[in-house]
């Protein structure tokens, strides 16, 4: 029943967004569920397996281009609350030979150092009220050199989400969460100033900031000030700084409009304070919104959702193991079907359980 379910779902959204042939929508409607039941490696030789399809035929559909975005944009509307943000997040690939796009040197968090391999950009909708997230679509990186003259890597980050903001919206999303990498001035400026988009991010815990001059001006005249301090963020001004609310016994939790150096604007803050259990504070750390309106437990929330798109990577690295370009299989139809199923306790192996074809081993 699931299955048929499924099946009904993709090819209503496959029909919404037309311009598909007949051949075409039977191959996005059959790789879809093949991936929800595929044992053993995602590869084409693997999924010849299974079906009257050959290896080529997989490879030549999968390097055929299909708008992944406009159908999950669909998805979306179908499947979330109204509550959405955008979360971008690249992640690192090991990846080694000379047949596969590129390959350069990106940074691994997991490892904490820059290391050959590749890397993909994931652009997410996270789901506020249902604590949940779906792809949008995944953007290979491209190798750029250190020193080569040009668009560097933050320049084509910034090109890969301004160029899906009419893919988006419909679902009208205004913030989008990022994390402490991309708490720069070129990525900042770069999405605010050509997208409706304002940015829910972490600062450095040692971020240089200034307190929002709001008294009188110097009289006489001696240059006009501009702010009214550093804010030492060891020790904030709880007099400019308010305190908000307390998250258990022992996190504070304070926020308010300062001016960022890095950032060139101003900005909102959030100020989260740990302490120890004598009471003393031990650590801190620093989170933003580019919008000075919006209130701090929604920073906080956004920003704290933003690792829903972790949950989202492991099938992406399996899928980047093909060396045909832009050949990402779509996430958030599976995203979907794999919650649907398990909230109803419908064990996923019986729903979609795919035996290898017969004709396989008669060849």
């Amino acid at each position: 029943m699931l299955l048929n379910k499924a099946e009904s779902l993709i090819n209503a959204i496959i029909a919404k967004i037309g311009k598909t042939t007949k051949p075409r929508e039977k191959f996005i409607l059959h790789i879809l569920i093949l991936y929800m039941g595929l044992r053993g490696k995602y590869n084409f030789i693997n999924m010849s397996r299974y079906v009257l399809y050959t290896e080529q035929t997989y490879r030549n559909q999968m390097s055929k281009p299909f708008d992944w975005g406009a159908f999950n944009v669909n998805l979306i509307q179908q499947s979330c609350s109204h509550e959405l943000i955008l979360a971008f997040d690249p992640s690192y690939l090991p990846k080694s030979g000379k047949k596969t796009a590129h390959v350069g040197r990106f940074w691994s968090g997991k490892d904490q150092a820059v290391k050959p391999g590749i890397e993909i950009g994931s652009i997410a909708v996270v789901d506020i009220l249902n604590g949940t997230a779906f792809s949008l679509e995944s953007v290979q990186t491209p190798k750029v050199s250190k020193n080569e003259p040009g668009e560097n890597l933050v320049d084509h980050y910034v090109k890969v989400i301004i160029d899906r903001i009419p893919t988006i919206a419909p679902l009208n999303i205004r913030y989008m969460a990022v994390d402490a990498f991309f708490s720069k001035k070129r990525f900042v400026d770069g999405i605010t100033s050509q997208s409706p988009l304002e940015i829910v991010g972490r600062l450095r815990n040692d971020a240089n900031l200034r307190y929002q001059l709001t008294g009188k001006q110097n009289s006489g005249r001696c240059r006009k000030r501009k702010y009214a301090g550093k804010v030492d963020v060891e020790n904030i001004d709880r007099r400019k700084i308010r305190f908000c609310f307390e998250e258990g016994d022992d996190v504070e939790i304070f926020s308010g409009i300062v001016y960022s150096v890095s950032l060139e604007r101003l900005i909102r803050i959030v100020y989260l304070q740990n302490y120890d259990q004598s009471g003393f504070g031990t650590t801190h750390t620093i989170f933003f919104s580019t919008d000075l309106n919006l209130s701090p437990d929604k920073i906080l929330q956004y920003y704290r959702q933003r690792f829903q798109i972790e949950f989202l990577f492991y099938a992406k690295y399996i899928l980047m193991q093909s060396r045909i370009e832009n050949s990402i299989v779509n996430q958030s139809i599976i995203d979907l079907l794999y919650t649907t199923t398990l909230h109803n306790n419908i064990s996923v192996e019986s729903q979609f359980a795919i035996k290898i074809h017969p004709d396989y081993y008669a060849a």
